[in-house]
């Protein structure tokens, strides 16, 4: 949301009168040096004071909560305001490195697994990295792994025997998709090196 959407009625809230609130010297306190929210004078209403990039605010937090305080200095009350951010689909998953190689020997039996790099993405929930698709030769299909963390790894793994001297060279494309709607999605182009 831009600077100045609207997050909810104070004065309502309250049960307060709007010209209560500007004769009393209401205002908005935030915690930390940053002011997320103000008040609206003329409307009573709590509202951004800069766009909210949920990423940046609570990086690795799966809710996301922000604190702030409106103060009534005439009566020295405080109410407590607590403002629940919802993640977007505003990231794209990608991959650190997108060119990677792995080299295999052609005598590597079917069923040997090959991790590979995961994708980032910073959004949460059901925004954030879902699965990953493999596409480009038969010889290959990709598996996953879930970390202890929770994070979970793309696994290449041989499904039919290699022979160098049909092909020395195989051009893979992994893809990491995420859930949002419609999905984003995030490549990485794989060669695989078969050695004689």
């Amino acid at each position: 949301m831009q600077k100045g959407s609207f997050v909810g009625d104070v004065a309502k809230d309250l049960g307060l009168e709007l010209s209560a609130l500007r004769d009393r010297g209401a205002r908005v306190l935030s915690e930390g040096r940053r002011q997320f929210f103000s008040l609206h004078e003329k409307t009573g209403h709590l509202v951004t004071a800069e766009r909210i990039d949920r990423e940046q605010v609570c990086r690795l937090m799966e809710k996301c909560m922000l604190s702030c305080e409106v103060l009534i200095e005439d009566e020295m009350k405080v109410y407590a305001i607590e403002v629940e951010i919802k993640d977007i689909n505003d990231n794209t998953p990608a991959f650190k490195e997108v060119q990677l190689e792995e080299i295999m020997s052609e005598t590597t039996a079917p069923g040997t697994r090959f991790p590979l790099r995961s994708a980032q993405d910073p959004d949460s929930g059901n925004n954030s990295l879902q699965r990953y698709e493999l596409s480009g030769d038969e010889h290959f299909s990709l598996t996953m792994q879930t970390s202890p963390d929770g994070e979970k790894r793309p696994v290449l793994v041989l499904a039919k025997l290699l022979d160098r001297e049909e092909d020395a060279f195989h051009e893979l494309v992994l893809t990491a998709v995420d859930g949002g709607d419609p999905a984003r999605t995030g490549t990485a182009r794989i060669r695989v090196v078969v050695l004689d």
